[in-house]
């Protein structure tokens, strides 16, 4: 995985931190030489610079002085190599190298050469023209230490000299970008500084600005730059005038820098601005000297500026004021000013990568004086610019830091071993590299068995050499190398080695490399696997199923496991069985091989529902044994559902038909039959059904002719939970004759495709029934009077055609006989459903009296003991209810009235006049209302015939508060 990136300030820190360049490694015959200490070649001295070209000098903090050099510039460089001994021994030469080294690590340039013959004691110096071509110097803004530098690396390899400690010499020299000692414009072509004025606003120089050289005095050189005339003048009132990093070409080419346009105009040659690639760099600071003091309102910056040059825009101007460092206002007294732009740079809250040194674009160096219209004074006073930086090279190094144990890593047959890798890229770009591994056993590199493989950021390969993708500067990312070890593996010794390679087309070597040691240990260990599935077999109650396995003898000894298999649930088993049938407990396995196995499963008879967990395991019979030695699978026992509705055939209204089944016998009678009936749940699961019952009855009896209490069973417990319920048969009238079916079905309620079903055969047989209307009469009838008639109803309820016999049980005072029957005593032949009006002709003897009642009696003629009577009962002549009060209309109290009447009829239902007399019984009413009859309705008579009836009136007074 990928790092993270780390700010371009961190960086600097970590290239002062890290090391100089990679350790020195003496090539192997210098390294083994077997000469002695007369012999003994070393490096004297490296020294930099002549008379004629001096290195640059650096005054640090603490008073050293360093040497450091330009960028570009040409240096000489001079190796001093000096023989010890003898003077009077034989003289003899060396080879010499000369090693241009960056801090990444990576050479950058060599040079070699061959001494002359020395004799002991003497010494043989080269000189060397070195021109640095990258920058690599850091200025501490703080403390001004300058640090850093390109590592010269000088060395000698003599064959026959054992003393080694002395061969290489390094020397770290710091290269800055550009030097200036400020002793005004240059003249010519020379890179230097021009002045103009400039609107602050951005655009081109309109005039030549108030910078002016000053030559009574500088801190280097004789001469440095100011913002106004000398002599004690002041700087001028609102003015921005650039001192700008430029130089003059008269044959009107830039070659790649930027032309001024207006300082052109001005100068009256080409001036082209110098640029400064920031995306050639990591990091830059600006050095100056400076002493002076501005008016108020009034500032002097160093800033880097592009395109149009808007002060005010800080995409295009990133400035800082001098006065942070407040410069001394005493003349000739020169203070430090150290800046590094990229501070400013990347506090601008609108870039997307701060990070990113000046944003990698184009800029141009200068000093702005900037003044408005108040008070002025000389102002500063600037000498000896200096821009140090570090150049983006191309070249890179990798640090490889792997978790490889000290030792080496110990393991056994059949295991993994994973060696981790934080690769880190210490170089200042974007870099891609191969990562690759080996094993000095051949048999393991076998790509067609890998054992070996890489694990990185690259997904789509995975072998043992892989191309990572580009990581950035100063990230790191994950390479894991896993070694497979074979089944089997004899006790070993082997070497491993990770490298890593440049996979970029500049294809610059390997650069970086890790070793350590595998060593294989002697082992009992097994492995059992299984190809199935984790859930392995679905088995039913009491199946038996096979699950076929493997065991390995990973281990690097010959043995004998034991095997043995075992359930989380009672009543399962198992036998182990090899691959010809044959039960076994154990078996003898040489190292490295394997034997296919299977486990024979029987399943409890009754298992319920769920996952069984079954585990085989290996052992010894003595010492213990490593590796997978269990292999555990699941079984799944599904939802089994099975069910059974029985009849209970005890029942007494079973019988058996001509073919010995069972058949319900009846009559359409009426009379209910109710048949007991059993649900039981054969399944593994707890279980509910719904009950449904149809049948093929005449459409006119399906909904009434069969039927059961309860819709729906409880919950039935699995394995036998049984639940009782009854069939009712209702067994209805007119049912016609003959066979039937009732089909009950119960319906399992989560799962409605089971379903099981019973079903009842019935016989109807041929069923006599009759019914005979009664009819009470509310006719009061007068002894002697003439005779009257009424007609009874009787209904063939049975389901076949019948006659019946009709007869007439008759009180005393009371004459009747049948009017409308067949010879005098039958009714017609009546259809089964049909009805018959028989009429009755009777009338009572004189000084009968009382409540008389006549049966009417009906008999079946195709079965006599089918016999039913209906009838009517009279009131005749005195009874207990001479008089009669009919029922009246309902009278509704809906407001509050004075008075509400109520009609009410008398009949007088004796043969004589009677003498009435009426009265009310109020009750508990007296407190809702207060009623009166009328005066004339309160006595009187009632005669006979039409003078029978009187109507009353009766009064009622409601009142709000009643």
């Amino acid at each position: 995985m990928m790092m993270r990136r780390l700010s371009s300030v961190t960086l600097v820190t970590l290239l002062l931190l890290q090391t100089l360049a990679m350790n020195y490694v003496p090539e192997v015959d210098a390294a083994t030489a077997k000469g002695g200490s007369k012999d003994d070649f070393s490096i004297f001295s490296i020294e930099l610079g002549n008379q004629t070209i001096a290195t640059e000098k650096w005054i640090q903090p603490d008073g050293e002085v360093v040497d450091y050099l330009l960028q570009n510039d040409l240096i000489e460089v001079e190796v001093t190599v000096y023989k010890d001994g003898s003077v009077t021994g034989a003289q003899k030469q060396t080879d010499v190298k000369l090693e241009i080294v960056h801090p990444i690590g990576f050479v950058i340039e060599s040079f070699e050469w061959t001494t002359g013959l020395l004799a002991g004691g003497q010494k043989d110096a080269t000189s060397i023209s070195w021109n640095p071509q990258e920058a690599h110097s850091v200025l501490d803004t703080n403390t001004n230490e300058l640090s850093g530098g390109l590592i010269l690396r000088a060395s000698v390899n003599f064959t026959e000299d054992d003393r080694n400690d002395n061969d290489i010499m390094e020397k770290q020299v710091p290269i800055a970008v550009f030097k200036d000692i400020f002793d005004g414009q240059a003249s010519g072509t020379s890179l230097t500084f021009i002045p103009g004025r400039y609107p602050v606003g951005g655009g081109d120089a309109n005039n030549y600005g108030s910078w002016y050289e000053d030559t009574s005095d500088a801190t280097t050189g004789s001469s440095h730059w100011r913002m106004s005339l000398p002599g004690g003048n002041t700087y001028p009132s609102s003015a921005f005038d650039r001192l700008v990093h430029a130089y003059k070409n008269p044959d009107n080419n830039c070659n790649g820098d930027q032309l001024d346009s207006g300082l052109t105009n001005i100068e009256q040659a080409w001036v082209c601005r110098k640029i400064f690639q920031s995306q050639n760099y990591i990091s830059s600071q600006i050095h100056l000297q400076a002493w002076g003091t501005m008016g108020a309102g009034d500032a002097a910056y160093l800033e880097f500026w592009n395109n149009n040059g808007n002060f005010s825009d800080p995409l295009q101007s990133v400035h800082w004021d001098v006065a942070e460092i407040n410069p001394s206002p005493i003349p000739g007294q020169w203070k430090n000013v150290s800046w590094d732009p990229q501070t400013v740079w990347s506090q601008n809250p609108s870039l997307a990568n701060p990070d990113l040194f000046l944003g990698g674009n184009s800029w141009t160096f200068g000093l702005v004086f900037r003044s408005d219209s108040s008070g002025a004074t000389q102002g500063m006073h600037f000498d000896d610019f200096v821009q140090f930086g570090i150049s983006k090279v191309d070249g890179f190094t990798l640090t490889a830091t792997c978790d490889d144990p000290v030792g080496g890593f110990e393991t056994v047959p059949n295991d993994l071993v994973s060696w981790k890798c934080l690769v880190t890229n210490n170089g200042y770009k974007n870099v891609q590299f191969r990562a690759q591994t080996n094993v000095t056993n051949a048999s393991w590199m076998d790509p067609t068995v890998p054992q070996l493989r890489l694990d990185t950021t690259n997904p789509n390969d995975n072998d043992f050499n892989v191309v990572i993708p580009p990581i950035g500067p100063f990230e790191t990312t994950e390479v894991w190398a896993n070694l497979s070890i074979p089944v089997g593996a004899d006790v070993q010794i082997q070497d491993w080695e990770i490298w890593f390679t440049d996979a970029s087309s500049a294809n610059t070597g390997e650069k970086a490399r890790v070793s350590t040691t595998v060593s294989i240990n002697s082992q009992y260990s097994v492995r059992l696997k299984s190809n199935s599935n984790q859930i392995a077999l679905t088995m039913n109650p009491g199946e038996t199923a096979d699950l076929p396995f493997q065991i390995t003898n990973t281990g690097n000894l010959d043995t004998t496991f034991e095997l043995r298999s075992t359930f989380d649930a009672e009543l399962w088993s198992g036998i182990i069985q090899d691959d010809v049938g044959n039960a076994i407990t154990s078996i003898f396995m040489e190292k490295g091989t394997s034997a296919d196995l299977s486990l024979s499963i029987s399943a409890e008879q009754q298992a319920t529902p769920g996952q069984i967990s079954v585990e085989i395991r290996a052992t010894r019979t003595s010492g213990n044994v490593v590796g997978d030695t269990t292999l555990t699978r699941l079984i799944d026992v599904p939802i089994y559902r099975e069910s059974n509705l029985e009849v209970d055939y005890s029942s007494p209204y079973f019988s058996t038909d001509a073919g010995g089944l069972p058949v319900v016998v009846g009559y359409a009678d009426g009379q209910e039959k109710m048949l007991r009936m059993t649900l039981f749940n054969n399944g593994n699961d707890e279980e509910s059904y719904n009950i449904t019952v149809s049948n093929n009855f005449p459409i006119y009896y399906r909904q009434t002719g069969a039927n059961v209490d309860n819709t729906e069973s409880p919950l039935l417990n699995e394995w036998g939970g049984t639940w009782s319920f009854f069939l009712n048969l209702p067994m209805p009238l007119g049912l016609p004759e003959g066979f039937y079916d009732v089909t009950v079905t119960a319906t399992n309620v989560n799962d409605p495709s089971l379903i099981v079903s019973e079903v009842v055969s019935i016989e109807v047989k041929k069923t006599a029934s009759v019914h005979v209307e009664t009819d009470i009469s509310d006719q009061s009838y007068i002894p002697g009077d003439l005779a009257q008639s009424m007609t009874f109803e009787v209904t063939n309820n049975g389901n076949i055609q019948d006659s019946f016999e009709m007869s007439l049980n008759l009180p005393q005072g009371m004459n009747a006989q049948f009017t409308n029957l067949v010879d005098g005593s039958k009714t017609v032949p009546i259809n089964s459903g049909a009805s018959y009006n028989v009429t009755v002709e009777f009338s009572f003897a004189e000084g009968t009296s009382g409540n008389l009642q006549m049966v009417v009696i009906a008999k079946s003629v195709y079965d006599e003991a089918v016999i039913a009577s209906g009838g009517s009962t009279y009131s005749v002549g005195s009874t207990n209810e001479l008089l009669k009060i009919l029922p009246s209309q309902l009278v509704i109290i809906d407001n509050f009235e004075d008075e509400v009447t109520l009609e009410v009829t008398v009949r007088n239902q004796y043969s004589t006049a009677q003498s009435v007399s009426m009265d009310i019984s109020s009750g508990n009413s007296s407190s809702w209302f207060q009623s009166r009859i009328d005066s004339n309705d309160r006595q009187f008579v009632l005669g006979t015939g039409d003078d029978s009836i009187r109507v009353i009136t009766i009064t009622f007074q409601v009142t709000e508060s009643t």
